[in-house]
């Protein structure tokens, strides 16, 4: 058995959508997300002492970590965020996933094969975002998140809706489901 295990770096293109100026994330905002990513998903996050009991001893690190893109598709260098005003006011979590398509007011995907997409956008009332599922694999792969749920330091959720919507993309269902 090879006990030898590498940590897997995952680059990240971040698509903001913004209406208003203040759906308009900032770049820190979007470093702070990264951030809290890779502590919840390499088990470094400071409050991994509140995990229930029952759960402590399978929390783990996953060993994976995110980095914002370096390179386009195309090979020119990259922060790994871009953005996009858009006349659209919200987007709707519906078959056309508008958000994932510049036809539609939003921003098309970069190569699901070489990055993992993030879309964050303006989202119809009480939607705080998506993801899809491996069985859902297509070429807009990603996830979806509401703008007022994105960052590591904001007040709602303290920046998990990310974390807890990518876990979706590695196959991870509700607890309750």
């Amino acid at each position: 058995i090879n006990s030898t295990r590498a940590v897997v770096t995952i680059p990240v293109v971040v698509h903001i959508l913004y209406n208003t100026a203040v759906q308009n994330i900032s770049d820190m905002r979007i470093k702070e997300q990264i951030d809290c990513l890779n502590k919840d998903f390499r088990k470094l996050n400071s409050d991994i002492i509140n995990v229930p009991s029952v759960w402590q001893s399978i929390a783990a690190d996953c060993e994976m970590q995110f980095c914002l893109a370096q390179k386009t598709p195309s090979g020119a260098p990259t922060t790994g965020i871009e953005k996009k005003q858009t006349s659209v006011t919200f987007f709707k979590h519906d078959a056309n996933e508008t958000m994932k398509h510049s036809s539609g007011g939003g921003l098309d995907a970069w190569d699901i094969n070489k990055y993992f997409n993030i879309w964050v956008c303006p989202l119809e009332q009480g939607l705080g975002g998506y993801a899809q599922f491996p069985n859902q694999f297509d070429n807009n792969y990603g996830v979806v998140i509401g703008y007022g749920r994105f960052g590591g330091n904001i007040n709602i959720n303290l920046g998990r809706t990310l974390t807890h919507e990518i876990g979706h993309c590695f196959n991870l269902i509700h607890i309750w489901g």
